[in-house]
Order: C-alpha cells, then sequence, then structure tokens
C-alpha cells in the first residue's frame, strides 16, 4: 500500500464541522505575488470562459479534474445500501443520503485536510482515462471508470457499478465559470443516472453549482449554490438548497431540503408542499438530517464524520496506459511536488502542443474522434422513463441538458443497444480489467 497526499480518496480523517470558516494557509508562493497579482487582474478583465485560460504552475493541484469525478464513490456501502430500501419513500432517502455523501470529497476535503486554499486540478485531454475500485467488506467491489469524452466544451463522463449489490449509475458533467465581483461562479452542466437491478425504478440527478470564495486573498474554498434537484420515475423528488453565506454573518455550507411526491410532468417552484415526506437540512461538510414531516422523528441523513472515505484502489503508474491520468500528468504532478513550476508549465506545455497537433492531424484528414469506452443517446432514443425524469428535471434546470453518456459495458447499454461508437486504445472490458492494483 502506497499513500499519495493528492489522492482523490484517502483514510486520513480529521474532524470537519465547518467552524474553520475559511483556510488558513495561502496557494500563493511568496515569490509569486506578483505574478498572481498579474494573473489575478487578467482574469477580472477577461469575458469568456475562465476555463480556457492558462493558469500559473503555482496555482494547480497535480491532479486532472477527471479524477474528481471518482468521488460519486468515496463511500461505497453508502451507494450499495440504497438497494436494501424497500420501498419509493426510503429509497429515495438512501439516494439522497448517497448524493449528499458524494460531496465532501467533491468540493471541500482538499482544503479541509490541507488547510489550503483550493487550487486548480488539469485540464483532462481528449481521451485521457482515469480508473478506480473500492472494495468493502460487505458489498465487495466498486468499479469506477471515467473518460474525457469532449474537450471543446469540455466533458468528462463517468460510470460506478457494483455488481454484487446490483447498483451502478452513469453521468457527465463540464463546467462553465466567470467572475462576479471576486467570486468565480461556476456552473456545472451535466447529469447523473442511477440503476438497480432489484427495481425498475431509475434515479436521475442535476449537479450544484459553486461559487469559488476569497481568490484575492490567495486562500480560495468552495460553496455550494442555487438548487440541485433528484427525480425518480415513480414521482417521488428531492430537492437541495444550499445556502451561501452572506458577508458579514451565517455560515458556511449549509443546507435545506425536502423530499416529496409530485406527479406532475414537470417541475413547479412549491409545487409538493402539501407531500412533503421528509424535511431535509445540516451541513454538507459535516452533519445532515432528514426529518420525518409524519412522525416528527429525525434521523441522521449522512455524517462525514462518522467514518472515513473508502481506500481507492489504482494501477501503478507504470502499469498505466498512455492515456491515463496519473500517467498522462506525471511529469507535471512531479514537478509541481517539488515546486520547480518552470518545469511543470515547460511538461504542461508539451502535452497540451501535442494535442493541438493531434487536432490539426484529424481536421486535415477529416477524421473523426469518438470516445473508446462511452456512447452518447439522446433522451428522445432513451427509455421512457428516463425521457420523463429528465424532461419534469429540464423545466427546473436546464443545465442538466437534453442527453446521456452511457458507458458501453454497462447493463443499460445492453439493453437499449444504440449504434455502437468505439475507438482509440481500450474496450470497455479493458477498462474494467486494469482498475485494480495498488491501494493509494
Amino acid at each position: 500500500m502506497t499513500s499519495d497526499s493528492k489522492s482523490v480518496s484517502s483514510s486520513a480523517s480529521s474532524r470537519r464541522d465547518g467552524t474553520p470558516s475559511e483556510p488558513n494557509g495561502s496557494i500563493v508562493p511568496s515569490s509569486s505575488s506578483g505574478d498572481f497579482m498579474s494573473f489575478f487582474k487578467g482574469i477580472l478583465s477577461f469575458t469568456g470562459d475562465l476555463s480556457s485560460l492558462t493558469c500559473p504552475s503555482f496555482l494547480l493541484n497535480g491532479i486532472s479534474l477527471l479524477e474528481y469525478g471518482a468521488h460519486w464513490s468515496d463511500y461505497p456501502h453508502v451507494l450499495a445500501e440504497i438497494t436494501k430500501a424497500t420501498d419509493s419513500a426510503e429509497r429515495m432517502k438512501l439516494v439522497a443520503r448517497w448524493f449528499v455523501s458524494t460531496l465532501y470529497g467533491s468540493y471541500n476535503k482538499r482544503v479541509a485536510e490541507s488547510n489550503t486554499g483550493e487550487k486548480k486540478p488539469f485540464n483532462p485531454i481528449l481521451g485521457e482515462q482515469f480508473l478506480a475500485s473500492w472494495n468493502d467488506e460487505d458489498f465487495g467491489e466498486t468499479k469506477f471508470v471515467c473518460e474525457q469524452v469532449s474537450h471543446h466544451p469540455p466533458i468528462s463522463a463517468i460510470y460506478f457499478e457494483n455488481a454484487q449489490a446490483g447498483i451502478y449509475g452513469s453521468g457527465h458533467f463540464s463546467q462553465k465559470s466567470k467572475f462576479k465581483g471576486t467570486t468565480m461562479k461556476v456552473v456545472q452542466e451535466g447529469r447523473v443516472t442511477l440503476r438497480m437491478k432489484n427495481t425498475d425504478e431509475i434515479y436521475c440527478l442535476t449537479l450544484p453549482n459553486l461559487n469559488i470564495c476569497s481568490i484575492l486573498t490567495g486562500k480560495p474554498f468552495l460553496e455550494m449554490s442555487d438548487t440541485t434537484y433528484i427525480r425518480s420515475s415513480k414521482g417521488y423528488s428531492a430537492e437541495f438548497q444550499w445556502q451561501t453565506k452572506a458577508w458579514f454573518y451565517g455560515e458556511y455550507h449549509k443546507f435545506t431540503g425536502k423530499i416529496f411526491t409530485d406527479a406532475a410532468q414537470t417541475y413547479v417552484s412549491g409545487a409538493g408542499e402539501q407531500d412533503v415526506l421528509f424535511a431535509l437540512k445540516g451541513k454538507w461538510v459535516a452533519d445532515s438530517y432528514a426529518v420525518d414531516q409524519k412522525t416528527g422523528a429525525e434521523s441522521v441523513l449522512f455524517d462525514v464524520n462518522a467514518q472515513p472515505s473508502a481506500d481507492i484502489v489504482i494501477k501503478p503508474v507504470d502499469q498505466q496506459s498512455e492515456i491515463e491520468s496519473r500517467r498522462v500528468w506525471q511529469k507535471v504532478s512531479e514537478a509541481l511536488t517539488s515546486g520547480n513550476y518552470d518545469v511543470a508549465s515547460r511538461e504542461k506545455t508539451a502535452i497540451e502542443e501535442k494535442q493541438r497537433a493531434l487536432r490539426r492531424e484529424r481536421a486535415e484528414s477529416s477524421a473523426e474522434w469518438k470516445p473508446s469506452l462511452f456512447t452518447w443517446i439522446d433522451d428522445a432514443n432513451d427509455e421512457k422513463a428516463v425521457k420523463d425524469c429528465y424532461a419534469y428535471l429540464f423545466s427546473a434546470k436546464e443545465s442538466v441538458g437534453s442527453g446521456s453518456w452511457v458507458f458501453n459495458d454497462s447493463p443499460h447499454y445492453a439493453a437499449h443497444k444504440p449504434t455502437p461508437q468505439a475507438s482509440g486504445t481500450q474496450t470497455p472490458s479493458d477498462a474494467f480489467s486494469t482498475a485494480q492494483s495498488s491501494v493509494v
């Protein structure tokens, strides 16, 4: 077993209750403060999507954005336990619990455990892959696959599965960012679809938007913003309202929400107020609760501190394919770790220039690039339950889009049998077979 401070998921744990509202340590080296201010002034005047800007190497965290998707499986037992529910209401509560369990690792863990600001991940190259798995004593192995299926716009597709529990999910995400005042607003576009083999009920999720705060001080951290929704094919819905802290009062990272029934085909704000089953409340970085609206009983929804996230299993870098994240970015990450930012910049530029050359070659030969592991399916061509769920969600949040990237080796793909689209270096089965070896 090897340890890695940059791991997307480790067993290191500290008390996390949101009390230290902001990180103490700056991400800007004292020798680079002038470069940082010049960069900051540049992004304030930039009018396009900020993800297209070149970031100074000292602001990079040494991890590909592709790895962040693995946080959907940080707590594999929480995912697997959804299958134990005996009715739709309880199942939606467990889906909500699982969703909340994915948030700390995705948006706060790096800051909480280092007590320094959030740094920028690498933008994945086209076709880049990240493969991983987790082992649980009770529920066996959970596998995860992620592929960068588009570069312009940047889109990452994910798939996770626990075959023993009979649960699997797929999704995709992309980000668009811009400045508002001194805060960076990040709109996340995409969705996640969850399925189980012991029920025909399907769960569809939108993604939270983000605020990146305290950038000017060199101590950036993330807040969730706006509203996130979950919709089941049996008419159950969940709604999470993320509360951002006001300037002079309040707390960070709080949310309220509800689980309710709604027979409508489209979402209407305020609907279901008379049919609320559970009220939700708490902090997504600490503990949260569900309150039964019939009995008044309050129970823990999820507690980040109750146990550490599971150890992630990733193949050693020297055994990974050339397109896997940690091998793609190995030299850049090593230079960042040693503080050699000039070398990191050169290695990163070399990767980007190679990708530009490949794009020119494809353009000159009129060659179409297609993902190796995922296939796009429009909602119009998907099963009725998926089509109806996302039509409901689209009326609440258009960023959910109108289709899904589906893993080619998933039960859903096998049942749907769309026209295959495959190219690249790995087959779907190969991808799962390589998601093993070393525990990080």
